[in-house]
């Protein structure tokens, strides 16, 4: 599939310890595409590479891997450190070991464990430090780069059983069903932490160095546009339907592509917790996203190669889906192109 797209807040957590650097924080959006008026949307996307430099910036930029929501700064390159003693391990469980025991070492306010209790394995993020809350963000972010390490380390999707986070649900809750790949995800528990199958740390890992030195050239992008073929039923549907977008296909027709009967697939994807619908409009919104900002196609253009017969259609879709007009949007991304502040 197409790379995805970002919410815009986790643009804004990405610039959130720079506040008192506005000078900063736009040299950072503008060198990456992104317009400063898209953070005042709440809606607002953008695409998942320009979000990956932007974390990689900001990194870079600040000397800290934490973008400043640890205690403590956590020098470049510890990820990457910890991501060779990980791929040379003989399989998922000791690679796994590594990586908790690796970020044990690191005074950065959390502890990590792995665990196994019958036959559920979990990673678990626990604070060290008492009287100090963390961002939300840290625990979100964190658990996220874990799991999609531990996929990348096998060279499949792990199905999670359950994720927990220690903070109440935020607004962008649904984003967390995107990243992580399940329904099942806890608020107000007592530790943040990720569960699956034990028998998956048995999976062998070879990782050759070619591969290794090209995950790690940009860890971001990697993370955030990783997928596997092989994987859930609302990402074959996703995948069927990106590639028939002009056509408009209906929900039958990706059945059929799929080979199911749509009641059988629409059972699939209810057990996934997705419906087909949602699955459309962000294979559509993305895809927009994409025409309008990357290859530069005119409203007229992205409405037809997204399967709208009508532009004003279009046009009401988009607005519904990030809050702004194509054209907005557009506007926006040339705006940041040329450096040339927006105006408000």
């Amino acid at each position: 599939m197409r790379s995805p797209t970002i919410a815009i807040y986790f643009v804004h957590k990405c610039l959130q310890n720079l506040q008192h650097r506005p000078d900063l924080q736009l040299r950072l959006l503008g060198q990456n595409h992104i317009s400063p008026n898209l953070l005042n949307n709440p809606n607002a996307r953008v695409p998942a590479d320009n979000y990956a430099n932007l974390c990689r910036d900001t990194m870079q930029t600040m000397n800290d891997e934490l973008i400043g929501f640890g205690t403590q700064a956590q020098k470049l390159g510890c990820w990457a450190t910890m991501t060779e003693l990980a791929a040379n391990a003989p399989n998922l469980s000791e690679a796994l070991k590594r990586l908790t025991r690796f970020y044990r070492l690191i005074p950065w306010g959390l502890s990590t464990k792995l665990e196994i209790h019958n036959d559920v394995a979990s990673i678990s993020l626990t604070p060290t430090v008492t009287n100090v809350e963390f961002d939300p963000y840290l625990y979100e972010s964190f658990l996220f780069y874990i799991h999609r390490t531990a996929n990348w380390l096998i060279g499949r999707q792990i199905p999670l059983h359950r994720v927990d986070f220690c903070f109440a649900q935020p607004p962008q809750a649904m984003e967390y069903q995107n990243l992580f790949l399940t329904k099942n995800i806890h608020y107000q528990q007592a530790r943040a932490q990720i569960q699956f199958s034990a028998s998956l740390l048995e999976n062998p890992i070879d990782i050759s160095a070619q591969a290794l030195k090209k995950f790690l050239n940009h860890v971001n992008f990697a993370m955030i546009t990783q997928s596997y073929t092989s994987k859930s039923w609302h990402y074959k549907v996703g995948s069927s339907l990106e590639a028939r977008l002009r056509a408009n296909p209906t929900f039958a027709d990706i059945a059929k592509s799929l080979e199911l009967h749509p009641h059988t697939l629409r059972n699939y994807l209810r057990q996934e917790g997705f419906q087909y619908q949602d699955i459309k409009d962000r294979v559509r919104c993305d895809s927009a996203i994409f025409h309008l900002s990357s290859a530069g196609c005119s409203v007229e253009e992205t409405a037809a190669l997204i399967g709208f017969s009508e532009p004003s259609a279009f046009i009401r879709s988009f607005k519904k889906w990030t809050g702004a007009k194509p054209m907005e949007y557009k506007k926006r991304r040339k705006l940041a192109d040329t450096g040339h502040p927006a105006e408000g």
